[in-house]
């Protein structure tokens, strides 16, 4: 990246901005202009300019003060380094480095809160963290350290890959070897067995929330970026999920089970199955989306996934952080 002053601009083109997308190692499914207006939320999209070239991108959701926030089920956004910037290893941190420091200046110059889910390829958190370094009473960024779990998929075969699974899992895999999985089409049955799952274990996900887990659904299978199927055993369907995918990577993003048929290996199987799946469309990987609670991160680590850490970031102006 030639040395000259950066620009931010924002942009309206979704054409492009999911062209620059795809061109970034941290751009995901959840930077897409169509994954975006799922969310039914206000979102901006800013591009960084060095001499009229783009070299980075932040797309950014907004409440409803304006101010910016972290949305359900929308991980690894914050800044997007293109391409252009320098190959060579010295240049580069240099160059994002500049890039982020500058992002840092203009949104805390736009806004009193921010919350900040950034990619686990975005490296250098020095920007943020040494902002308003050694000034007293100055508001600062905070780096909340989060975990997801990677599956490398480029040497999976299907016939060995159980064996690496967790014990427990081939075991519950020999178990629903008869099970039938399917693509799924049916979003009003998803919905009622994805509230059930939680309405079972005394958590109501509230409309508004289940509403935005269809919207997310709906358009993932409409505009063919994502995958609903289902595990159906002899007493009815045991487990569906969905995942959603980029150029890059599969996303296992939602699941919803029948507690009364978890014993049949419904969701190992269908787990198995998506992984396959995965394969199958030539990926190299598959994330996990977040192994932050012990009951689904133990689950998904099962699955011989490793471990990725990743930071959200969190910034108030005065001190209260956006909810």
């Amino acid at each position: 990246m030639k040395a000259g002053a950066l620009q931010l601009a924002e942009t309206d083109d979704l054409t492009a901005w999911d062209a620059w997308v795809e061109q970034s190692p941290q751009g995901t499914v959840f930077c897409k202009s169509t994954f975006l207006q799922s969310l039914n939320a206000r979102f901006r999209l800013f591009a960084v300019m060095a001499n009229t070239q783009v070299v980075a991108l932040l797309p950014l959701l907004e409440d409803d003060a304006g101010q910016v926030v972290r949305y359900p089920f929308t991980p690894y956004q914050g800044i997007l380094f293109l391409p252009k910037i320098s190959t060579v290893q010295h240049r580069r941190v240099v160059d994002e480095f500049r890039i982020t420091e500058f992002l840092v200046n203009e949104l805390t110059a736009r806004y009193q809160r921010i919350d900040l889910p950034l990619s686990w390829q975005f490296a250098d958190l020095r920007p943020f963290l040494w902002h308003n370094h050694g000034v007293a009473d100055a508001p600062h960024f905070v780096a909340q350290p989060r975990y997801t779990a990677l599956l490398d998929l480029r040497s999976l075969d299907a016939s060995s890959y159980p064996q690496a699974m967790r014990a427990c899992r081939r075991q519950e895999l020999r178990k629903a070897a008869s099970l039938q999985v399917s693509e799924h089409a049916d979003l009003d049955a998803f919905s009622v067995l994805y509230a059930s799952t939680f309405s079972r274990q005394g958590i109501d996900v509230g409309t508004q929330r289940l509403q935005l887990v269809r919207s997310i659904a709906t358009s993932a299978i409409r505009y063919g970026y994502g995958r609903l199927s289902a595990c159906t055993t002899a007493d009815g369907v045991g487990a569906m999920n969905l995942f959603v995918y980029d150029s890059k990577r599969a996303y296992y993003l939602f699941a919803a089970n029948d507690p009364a048929l978890r014993n049949t290996g419904a969701s190992t199987r269908l787990m198995f199955d998506s992984i396959l799946e995965a394969k199958r469309r030539g990926l190299d990987e598959l994330d996990f989306v977040g192994v932050n609670s012990p009951a689904r991160g133990d689950f998904k680590l099962s699955f011989n996934a490793r471990l990725q850490l990743y930071f959200e970031l969190g910034y108030a102006a005065n001190g209260t952080r956006a909810s």
